[in-house]
């Protein structure tokens, strides 16, 4: 009785928002992963996985938000995937997004600009290995990360270390290819976040054909 009482206190969590979601996030974390890849086989049983994990990155956007509701964060960091840049674009975006040509074609050109405007760190990774990578080095108070469901949800457990927001990618091409996303939901979402940080010198957009 006293195990099962403990058990559901711990459960529970899960359920926690604001501040008590912030005290607890190792442990909500470890259990949100539980009901996830417990519920998940059924959920593509039923052709609704993709929806299971969409409804999943909402409810840790909600808990996030009201985590940061009165106090917004002063140190974020925004994760994107190599995949939004057009296959056939040789901006070297990956080393460092300032060198985005800047020709409007792919969303990547609309982040690059934000970054050099609102002095945000933006990170472009080929790989999720090299964005878990990426995210650890730098320690920040919250991680906006945009990429598919699949990979969202992973990284979301993976790295229970920072707060994450997660957008997940449209994929009008199909997986991995010229993917999408909702800029303006990634800027509403450091914008109401992330403090403005001290606008620093930035290499300006390259032109392309120059």
């Amino acid at each position: 009785m006293i195990v099962a009482v403990a058990l559901l206190a711990e459960v529970g969590t899960t359920f926690y928002i604001g501040a008590p979601y912030m005290a607890k996030r190792s442990a909500i974390t470890r259990w949100d992963g539980y009901w996830l890849m417990f519920l998940r086989p059924f959920f593509k049983f039923i052709n609704l996985e993709d929806r299971w994990l969409r409804s999943f990155c909402a409810w840790n956007n909600h808990r996030v938000s009201k985590a940061f509701k009165t106090k917004r964060v002063g140190k974020a960091i925004v994760l994107l995937p190599h995949c939004a840049q057009l296959v056939s674009c040789k901006a070297l975006v990956v080393e460092d997004i300032s060198y985005c040509f800047g020709c409007g074609q792919c969303v990547i050109d609309a982040a690059a600009r934000a970054a050099l405007k609102y002095n945000w760190d933006v990170r472009v990774s080929p790989r999720s290995r090299a964005a878990y990578s990426e995210a650890r080095k730098y320690s920040p108070d919250i991680i906006i990360a945009i990429a598919c469901p699949d990979r969202l949800v992973k990284g979301l457990l993976k790295l229970p270390e920072a707060p994450s927001y997660a957008i997940p990618l449209g994929l009008p091409h199909g997986m991995c290819v010229n993917t999408t996303f909702d800029f303006q939901h990634l800027f509403q979402t450091m914008r109401a976040l992330a403090e403005n940080r001290p606008i620093a010198k930035i290499q300006a957009l390259k032109i392309s054909g120059q």
